[in-house]
């Protein structure tokens, strides 16, 4: 079922910030503000297509979307997106990568590290791309944040038809079954369409993204050392850590974070009642430091979130 928001029964003056809590409350918590004070109109639109949220947002303004480290950092969100710009013009900034766009446009962005999305006068198409299942099929999807797709490549008429499709599509009248066809065939353009912008050699993930993937399987594994992860990637340590260097991080850094975010997600979806066996299961064996690290890096204690899942009143 769509769910269907519009700022035109509000007055001007709450128009911008409701808008902007309905995008943010069901799709990504990302800081927005107008670029100039005036007139606003906004609408949106969010809906599931078998297990894939999508969304229109339109916003008959100039604006500037940020997700800011501080926002990564109290909302975590490793999912990238597909963003189909249908109408108006605007320029994403992320990980060193800039581009221009405007109607028919296709970009890429990733929650999972800061991004700037300069926008006037834009409606766009939106598909949330969980981070597991795209990296599966498109493993090079990463590189292309904050890019626009080529639209020469093969497979992008094919792509941009599909996603017309299922903004269209109703699921109440197709059913459960061919719906769930359709979002799964979806979901395998957008994986094709991906790894055509790329020679077979840039299909193959970089050594960082190999060694993400690496450490998010091993977040058990309490001995997980720079040692260990770079003789699992038949390199040496100081190449791994020149690497992450280059990322603006370390390789313990990385698996300190990933075993975290792990962690709150555990306790966030209720899959876990005892706090200790969470943290055991991702490779911490310090309680102290633990909650000391969660609380720093979420804002609030492991017990709380835990309390807040289950319904019960927090500490």
């Amino acid at each position: 079922m769509r769910e269907n928001f519009t700022t035109e029964h509000l007055e001007n003056r709450h128009r911008f910030d409701a808008w902007r809590d309905a995008v943010c409350s069901r799709l990504i918590k990302a800081e927005a503000k107008q670029v100039q004070a005036g007139m606003f109109s906004g609408r949106f639109s969010y809906g599931m297509l078998g297990q894939f949220d999508i969304a229109n947002h339109v916003s008959q303004a100039s604006m500037m979307w940020q997700r800011t480290p501080e926002c990564i950092r109290r909302h975590p969100n490793p999912d990238f997106y597909l963003g189909y710009i249908c109408e108006g013009s605007g320029r994403l900034r992320q990980n060193n990568n800039e581009t221009q766009v405007s109607a028919g446009d296709m970009v890429i962005y990733d929650a999972s590290s800061p991004f700037h999305f300069a926008m006037e006068n834009v409606s766009m198409n939106i598909i949330h791309l969980p981070r597991h299942l795209i990296e599966k099929e498109a493993p090079a999807i990463a590189a292309m944040s904050g890019t626009s797709l080529d639209l020469s490549r093969p497979g992008m008429v094919a792509l941009r038809h599909m996603i017309d499709e299922a903004f269209r599509f109703n699921a109440a009248e197709e059913g459960s079954c061919l719906t769930e066809q359709f979002a799964n065939t979806l979901f395998t353009v957008i994986s094709v369409g991906l790894n055509l912008q790329k020679s077979d050699e840039g299909l193959k993930p970089s050594l960082y993204s190999r060694v993400m993937s690496y450490l998010r399987q091993h977040l058990q594994d309490h001995d997980l050392s720079v040692a260990q992860i770079a003789n699992a990637h038949h390199v040496s340590p100081r190449t791994l850590s020149r690497v992450f260097a280059a990322n603006g991080t370390t390789p313990m850094n990385c698996v300190w974070h990933e075993r975290l975010l792990a962690c709150h997600k555990a306790l966030a979806e209720g899959k876990a009642r005892n706090i200790t066996q969470v943290a055991l299961d991702h490779g911490f064996s310090d309680m102290s430091h633990f909650s000391l690290a969660f609380r720093k890096a979420f804002g609030y204690t492991p017990s709380s979130l835990l309390h807040s899942a289950s319904g019960q009143p927090g500490s």
